[in-house]
C-alpha cells in the first residue's frame, strides 16, 4: 500500500470537523447531566431532620402579636415601595419563618421566594442564602430532592463569596447527607 500524498488541509472543512466534533463533545456533555440529574431523582429519600425545616439559624417561638407586627412591618415597607425595598428581603424572611412556626408552609414558600427576589435585587446575600436553605429544606420534605439540592447549592456559593464558613460547612454537610452532587456548576438555573 502507497503513503497518502500530504494534501494541504482546506480552512473550510477543518472549521466544520471543529463544529461537528464540538457538538457530539456538548451533546455527550448534556447526556451526562441528564444522566446524574435522573440518578439524583432516583436516590432515596433521607431522613429530614424536624430542624432542618427551620432557616439556617433558627429563630425563637413568635407570638400572634409578633406576626401582627410582621405583617404590619411587611405592609409599610411595600406600601414604601423603593425606600423600604432594603428592609423587605429580611421582613418577607422574618415572616416566612413565622408562617413555617405555624404550619403555613405554603405561605411561608411564596414568602421565602419573595425574599430571595428581593435580597437580589438588593444585593442582601445573607438574607438570599438563608432563605434558599429554607426553601431547599421545604422541598427535600415535600419529596423533590433535585430542587432542594439546587436551593442549597445557590446558598452554598452566596456563602462561600461571603466568607461565611460555617453557613457555608453546614449547607454542604446537609448536601452531602441528602446527596446532592456537591460539584455542580450552576450555569442554567
Amino acid at each position: 500500500m502507497q503513503p497518502l500524498p500530504n494534501l494541504p488541509a482546506d480552512p473550510l472543512v477543518l472549521l466544520i470537523a471543529a463544529i461537528v466534533v464540538g457538538g457530539i463533545l456538548t451533546l455527550a456533555l448534556l447526556a451526562l447531566r441528564a444522566s446524574r440529574r435522573t440518578a439524583a431523582r432516583r436516590q432515596p429519600l433521607q431522613a429530614v431532620a424536624p430542624e432542618a425545616i427551620e432557616a439556617a439559624a433558627p429563630a425563637p417561638k413568635r407570638s400572634i402579636a409578633d406576626s401582627a407586627a410582621l405583617l404590619a412591618a411587611v405592609g409599610e415597607a411595600e406600601a414604601e415601595g423603593e425606600g423600604a425595598s432594603g428592609r423587605l428581603a429580611g421582613l418577607y424572611f422574618s415572616l416566612a419563618q413565622w408562617r413555617l412556626e405555624s404550619g403555613e408552609t405554603a405561605s411561608a414558600q411564596d414568602l421565602l421566594r419573595k425574599s430571595i427576589r428581593n435580597a437580589t435585587t438588593t444585593g442582601q446575600k445573607d438574607t438570599h442564602a438563608k432563605a434558599r436553605v429554607a426553601l431547599g429544606d421545604l422541598a427535600q420534605a415535600s419529596g423533590d430532592p433535585a430542587t432542594a439540592c439546587e436551593h442549597w447549592q445557590i446558598a452554598r456559593l452566596l456563602f462561600h463569596e461571603l466568607r461565611q464558613l460555617p453557613e457555608y460547612d453546614a449547607v454542604d454537610a446537609r448536601m452531602q447527607r441528602n446527596g446532592c452532587p456537591t460539584d455542580w456548576v450552576l450555569t442554567d438555573f
